[in-house]
Protein backbone atom coordinates (compact mmCIF):
# COMPACT_ATOMS: atom_id res chain seq x y z
CA UNK A 1 0.00 0.00 0.00
CA UNK A 2 1.36 3.42 -0.93
CA UNK A 3 2.25 5.72 1.91
CA UNK A 4 3.81 9.09 2.66
CA UNK A 5 6.06 10.30 5.48
CA UNK A 6 6.09 13.51 7.52
CA UNK A 7 9.34 13.98 9.44
CA UNK A 8 9.54 16.08 12.61
CA UNK A 9 12.55 18.03 13.86
CA UNK A 10 12.97 20.45 16.76
CA UNK A 11 16.50 21.80 17.13
CA UNK A 12 19.37 21.63 14.67
CA UNK A 13 22.38 22.23 16.86
CA UNK A 14 24.34 20.85 19.79
CA UNK A 15 22.44 20.13 22.98
CA UNK A 16 23.60 22.41 25.81
CA UNK A 17 25.15 20.77 28.83
CA UNK A 18 22.47 19.84 31.32
CA UNK A 19 19.61 19.72 28.79
CA UNK A 20 17.05 17.22 30.07
CA UNK A 21 16.02 16.02 26.59
CA UNK A 22 19.14 16.13 24.41
CA UNK A 23 17.35 13.87 21.96
CA UNK A 24 15.46 16.91 20.66
CA UNK A 25 18.69 18.09 19.03
CA UNK A 26 20.20 16.92 15.73
CA UNK A 27 23.68 18.18 14.95
CA UNK A 28 24.08 20.34 11.82
CA UNK A 29 26.48 17.81 10.27
CA UNK A 30 24.10 14.89 10.80
CA UNK A 31 21.16 16.93 9.52
CA UNK A 32 23.09 17.75 6.36
CA UNK A 33 23.84 14.05 5.82
CA UNK A 34 20.18 13.14 6.37
CA UNK A 35 18.99 15.66 3.78
CA UNK A 36 21.54 14.47 1.25
CA UNK A 37 20.43 10.89 1.87
CA UNK A 38 16.82 11.81 1.15
CA UNK A 39 17.87 13.23 -2.19
CA UNK A 40 20.25 10.38 -3.09
CA UNK A 41 17.77 7.65 -2.11
CA UNK A 42 15.10 8.97 -4.45
CA UNK A 43 12.55 10.33 -2.01
CA UNK A 44 10.47 13.28 -3.21
CA UNK A 45 10.43 16.13 -0.71
CA UNK A 46 7.01 17.77 -0.82
CA UNK A 47 5.08 20.59 0.82
CA UNK A 48 2.28 19.78 3.26
CA UNK A 49 -0.30 20.51 0.58
CA UNK A 50 0.97 17.48 -1.31
CA UNK A 51 0.53 15.31 1.80
CA UNK A 52 -3.11 16.38 1.90
CA UNK A 53 -3.42 15.65 -1.81
CA UNK A 54 -1.95 12.19 -1.15
CA UNK A 55 -4.48 11.54 1.64
CA UNK A 56 -7.29 12.51 -0.71
CA UNK A 57 -5.98 10.29 -3.51
CA UNK A 58 -5.05 13.24 -5.70
CA UNK A 59 -1.27 12.84 -5.85
CA UNK A 60 0.94 10.97 -8.30
CA UNK A 61 4.17 11.80 -6.44
CA UNK A 62 6.33 8.77 -5.71
CA UNK A 63 7.82 8.25 -2.23
CA UNK A 64 6.68 11.60 -0.79
CA UNK A 65 8.34 12.97 2.33
CA UNK A 66 7.45 16.26 4.04
CA UNK A 67 9.73 18.08 6.47
CA UNK A 68 8.36 19.87 9.56
CA UNK A 69 10.00 21.78 12.41
CA UNK A 70 8.13 22.32 15.66
CA UNK A 71 8.18 25.51 17.76
CA UNK A 72 10.16 27.84 15.49
CA UNK A 73 13.58 27.82 17.13
CA UNK A 74 16.16 30.33 15.91
CA UNK A 75 18.65 27.60 15.03
CA UNK A 76 16.37 26.66 12.12
CA UNK A 77 17.49 29.81 10.34
CA UNK A 78 21.14 29.33 11.26
CA UNK A 79 21.61 25.60 10.73
CA UNK A 80 18.69 24.02 8.85
CA UNK A 81 17.48 26.48 6.24
CA UNK A 82 20.83 26.95 4.43
CA UNK A 83 20.94 23.19 3.80
CA UNK A 84 17.29 22.96 2.76
CA UNK A 85 17.57 26.01 0.51
CA UNK A 86 20.64 24.64 -1.25
CA UNK A 87 18.80 21.38 -1.98
CA UNK A 88 15.56 23.08 -3.01
CA UNK A 89 13.56 21.26 -0.30
CA UNK A 90 10.21 22.70 0.85
CA UNK A 91 9.73 22.88 4.61
CA UNK A 92 7.11 23.96 7.13
CA UNK A 93 7.86 25.49 10.54
CA UNK A 94 5.13 25.45 13.20
CA UNK A 95 5.14 28.74 15.12
CA UNK A 96 4.03 29.54 18.69
CA UNK A 97 2.82 33.02 17.83
CA UNK A 98 2.72 34.70 21.24
CA UNK A 99 6.27 33.54 21.99
CA UNK A 100 7.85 34.77 18.72
CA UNK A 101 11.14 36.55 19.42
CA UNK A 102 11.30 35.11 22.92
CA UNK A 103 12.11 31.74 24.43
CA UNK A 104 10.47 28.38 25.08
CA UNK A 105 8.63 29.46 28.21
CA UNK A 106 6.25 26.49 27.99
CA UNK A 107 8.91 23.91 28.86
CA UNK A 108 12.17 25.70 29.72
CA UNK A 109 12.03 24.74 33.39
CA UNK A 110 11.38 21.09 32.63
CA UNK A 111 14.05 20.95 29.90
CA UNK A 112 16.54 22.92 32.01
CA UNK A 113 17.39 25.07 28.98
CA UNK A 114 16.12 28.27 27.43
CA UNK A 115 16.01 28.19 23.64
CA UNK A 116 15.82 31.26 21.45
CA UNK A 117 12.87 31.51 19.05
CA UNK A 118 12.69 33.13 15.64
CA UNK A 119 11.55 36.76 15.66
CA UNK A 120 9.01 38.22 13.24
CA UNK A 121 11.63 39.87 11.03
CA UNK A 122 13.34 36.50 10.56
CA UNK A 123 10.04 34.74 9.95
CA UNK A 124 9.01 37.22 7.26
CA UNK A 125 12.45 37.02 5.63
CA UNK A 126 12.37 33.22 5.61
CA UNK A 127 8.85 33.25 4.21
CA UNK A 128 10.05 35.45 1.36
CA UNK A 129 12.89 32.96 0.74
CA UNK A 130 10.46 30.04 0.47
CA UNK A 131 9.85 28.69 3.99
CA UNK A 132 6.23 27.87 4.87
CA UNK A 133 4.90 28.66 8.33
CA UNK A 134 1.95 27.14 10.16
CA UNK A 135 0.24 27.33 13.54
CA UNK A 136 1.38 25.74 16.80
CA UNK A 137 -1.07 27.78 18.95
CA UNK A 138 -0.48 31.06 20.76
CA UNK A 139 1.36 29.79 23.87
CA UNK A 140 1.93 26.02 23.42
CA UNK A 141 -0.58 24.68 26.01
CA UNK A 142 -1.94 21.18 26.39
CA UNK A 143 -5.08 21.74 24.35
CA UNK A 144 -7.15 18.95 25.87
CA UNK A 145 -7.05 20.87 29.17
CA UNK A 146 -8.79 23.86 27.54
CA UNK A 147 -12.36 24.42 26.49
CA UNK A 148 -14.54 27.24 25.22
CA UNK A 149 -12.99 30.70 24.77
CA UNK A 150 -9.43 29.84 25.94
CA UNK A 151 -9.29 27.00 23.41
CA UNK A 152 -10.75 29.26 20.72
CA UNK A 153 -8.12 31.95 21.39
CA UNK A 154 -5.20 29.52 21.17
CA UNK A 155 -6.33 28.14 17.81
CA UNK A 156 -8.12 31.00 16.07
CA UNK A 157 -5.75 33.61 17.51
CA UNK A 158 -2.61 31.90 16.28
CA UNK A 159 -4.00 31.58 12.76
CA UNK A 160 -5.03 35.24 12.68
CA UNK A 161 -1.66 36.44 13.98
CA UNK A 162 0.31 34.45 11.42
CA UNK A 163 -1.90 35.47 8.53
CA UNK A 164 -1.65 39.13 9.49
CA UNK A 165 2.16 39.04 9.76
CA UNK A 166 2.73 36.90 6.66
CA UNK A 167 -0.05 38.38 4.53
CA UNK A 168 -0.85 34.85 3.37
CA UNK A 169 -3.26 32.02 4.26
CA UNK A 170 -2.20 29.63 7.02
CA UNK A 171 -3.69 26.22 6.29
CA UNK A 172 -1.98 23.82 8.70
CA UNK A 173 -1.93 23.24 12.45
CA UNK A 174 0.19 21.17 14.83
CA UNK A 175 -1.06 20.04 18.25
CA UNK A 176 1.39 21.01 21.04
CA UNK A 177 2.70 17.89 22.77
CA UNK A 178 0.53 15.93 20.32
CA UNK A 179 -2.32 16.53 22.78
CA UNK A 180 -5.87 16.87 21.47
CA UNK A 181 -9.44 15.66 21.92
CA UNK A 182 -12.63 15.89 19.91
CA UNK A 183 -13.34 19.50 20.93
CA UNK A 184 -9.81 20.44 19.88
CA UNK A 185 -10.27 18.87 16.46
CA UNK A 186 -13.61 20.56 15.96
CA UNK A 187 -12.09 23.93 16.88
CA UNK A 188 -9.20 23.44 14.44
CA UNK A 189 -11.68 22.56 11.71
CA UNK A 190 -13.87 25.57 12.54
CA UNK A 191 -10.85 27.89 12.35
CA UNK A 192 -10.47 26.95 8.69
CA UNK A 193 -7.35 24.82 8.79
CA UNK A 194 -7.09 22.18 6.06
CA UNK A 195 -5.14 19.63 8.12
CA UNK A 196 -3.52 19.08 11.52
CA UNK A 197 -0.46 17.12 12.60
CA UNK A 198 0.09 14.94 15.65
CA UNK A 199 3.09 13.35 17.37
CA UNK A 200 1.74 9.85 16.71
CA UNK A 201 4.44 7.74 15.14
CA UNK A 202 3.63 6.28 11.75
CA UNK A 203 3.23 6.69 8.04
CA UNK A 204 0.45 8.55 6.25
CA UNK A 205 -1.99 6.59 4.10
CA UNK A 206 -4.67 7.48 1.62
CA UNK A 207 -7.85 8.00 3.61
CA UNK A 208 -6.02 9.09 6.77
CA UNK A 209 -8.01 11.60 8.83
CA UNK A 210 -6.46 14.93 7.70
CA UNK A 211 -6.81 16.29 11.25
CA UNK A 212 -4.88 13.39 12.82
CA UNK A 213 -1.83 13.05 10.57
CA UNK A 214 1.02 10.89 11.87
CA UNK A 215 4.63 12.01 11.84
CA UNK A 216 8.02 10.45 12.49
CA UNK A 217 10.36 12.21 14.91
CA UNK A 218 14.06 12.53 14.12
CA UNK A 219 16.28 12.76 17.21
CA UNK A 220 19.94 12.89 18.17
CA UNK A 221 19.82 9.12 18.58
CA UNK A 222 18.64 8.65 14.98
CA UNK A 223 21.96 7.62 13.43
CA UNK A 224 22.49 7.13 9.68
CA UNK A 225 21.32 3.52 9.66
CA UNK A 226 18.32 4.26 11.87
CA UNK A 227 17.36 7.21 9.67
CA UNK A 228 17.49 5.09 6.52
CA UNK A 229 15.62 2.26 8.27
CA UNK A 230 12.80 4.58 9.34
CA UNK A 231 12.41 5.98 5.86
CA UNK A 232 12.26 2.62 4.14
CA UNK A 233 10.14 1.03 6.87
CA UNK A 234 7.45 3.69 6.70
CA UNK A 235 7.68 4.38 2.97
CA UNK A 236 7.39 0.81 1.74
CA UNK A 237 4.39 -1.02 0.35
CA UNK A 238 3.73 -3.50 3.16
CA UNK A 239 0.48 -3.82 5.05
CA UNK A 240 -1.12 -0.82 6.70
CA UNK A 241 -0.03 0.09 10.21
CA UNK A 242 -2.32 1.29 12.96
CA UNK A 243 -2.59 5.04 13.29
Amino acid sequence: MDRAIVLTYHNIGRAPRGARLPGLYVSPAVFHLQMRYLKAAGFTIVALAEIVNFINGNSSVKRPVALTFDDGFADFSDNAWPVLKSLGFPVTVFIVTQRVGGENLWDCEYLNVRKRLLDWDSIVRLKDEGVSFASHTMTHPSLSSLTGQPLHEEIFGSKAALEERLNAPVDYFCYPYGDFNQETVESVQSAGFKAAFTTRKGAVFQGTDPFEINRISVKSTTGPLAFAYKLHLYNGSSRRQNK
